[in-house]
């Protein structure tokens, strides 16, 4: 059998409640080219029933997996292993896919595939945004990077702000996982995405190929709490910054000693990206930890 084009991956905790409108929005789809993989963090709310009702109408190929509540990150980089297919992208539970998605990025993949290793869509956030400024983004971003091959950070800086939802190819991502930290469960996005842009260029797809939805309990809304309650994947996301001389060098040198000083300097320094750099702001690193710490003590949180 063929392999899928796409692999459209979910992770999912306790959304059995949403996860009947992305299913519907994969069924709605004009081809079936995909496959859609489930991997469950551990949810106690009948998704797995849900989930088996499915696969049981064969309106779609759909493959459920459960895993003990691991995290987002674990999520994918086993899901990444197990794929089926050239292009993997996440789709998150409470999201779904436009009309048409599959079959408009299959088209995009197949014709600009020998020069890239993925490509960028867009989330309609008209529940954030005005309609009409999503547009005119989308033109902006259309007449400059359309056909070309570029970096990630390109497309970003052009105007663009917001969520995007980028088809990477499925070997790529198997050679660039998330890193797992004991005690661990979230690496922010960034970490992959900086990653891949040194390496490979991107495409732009001019085309909104999920419609977001934002729940309080969601990652959008809980990120930079997720970041603060992780900080060994936080402190490897500035370390990986360094090592590959982004802009901020300075910022991420002393956040990283800033978390360093408050998890009691566990395994400062190893595998540090610029050993020098990261003592001469240790002073600095201190104060702000010391400065995190009477925010978190006051506000409640570190922002």
């Amino acid at each position: 059998m063929n392999r899928f084009s796409i692999t459209v991956f979910t992770p999912t905790y306790n959304r059995a409640h949403s996860l009947p409108q992305l299913y519907e929005s994969l069924c709605g789809q004009d081809c079936t080219d995909f496959e859609w993989i489930v991997v469950d963090d551990g949810s106690t709310d009948g998704t797995k029933r849900l989930i088996d009702t499915w696969k049981e109408e064969g309106n779609i190929n759909i493959r459920y997996y459960y895993q003990e509540n691991a995290g987002k990150m674990a999520a994918q980089n086993f899901a990444v292993d197990i794929a089926d297919s050239e292009l993997f992208v996440c789709l998150d539970s409470d999201d779904r896919l436009s009309f048409q998605a599959i079959s408009k990025c299959r088209d995009f993949w197949n014709n600009f595939k020998g020069e890239i290793c993925g490509f960028v869509t867009y989330k309609d956030l008209s529940n954030i945004l005005s309609k009409g400024h999503i547009v005119d983004i989308l033109k902006k971003a259309e007449n400059e990077f359309t056909g070309k091959a570029v970096h990630l950070t390109d497309i970003l800086e052009s105007g663009l702000f917001g969520e995007t939802a980028i088809f990477t190819r499925t070997d790529i991502l198997r050679q660039n996982k998330f890193p797992s930290f004991q005690g661990e469960k979230f690496v922010t996005d960034a970490y992959l995405w900086e990653k891949l842009d040194s390496k490979y260029r991107f495409g732009l797809m001019p085309f909104i190929s999920q419609i977001c939805t934002y729940n309080p309990d969601g990652y959008s809304f809980n990120y930079r709490r997720l970041l603060f309650a992780n900080p060994l994947g936080y402190r490897a996301y500035h370390n990986q910054r360094i090592a590959l001389g982004l802009p901020g060098k300075i910022k991420s040198a002393i956040c990283y000693d800033a978390i360093s000083a408050r998890i009691g300097f566990k395994g400062f320094l190893k595998d540090a990206a610029s050993p020098f750099l990261y003592a001469l702001m240790l002073p600095a690193g201190i104060a702000k930890y010391i400065l995190d710490s009477l925010k978190l003590k006051t506000f409640g949180k570190v922002c």
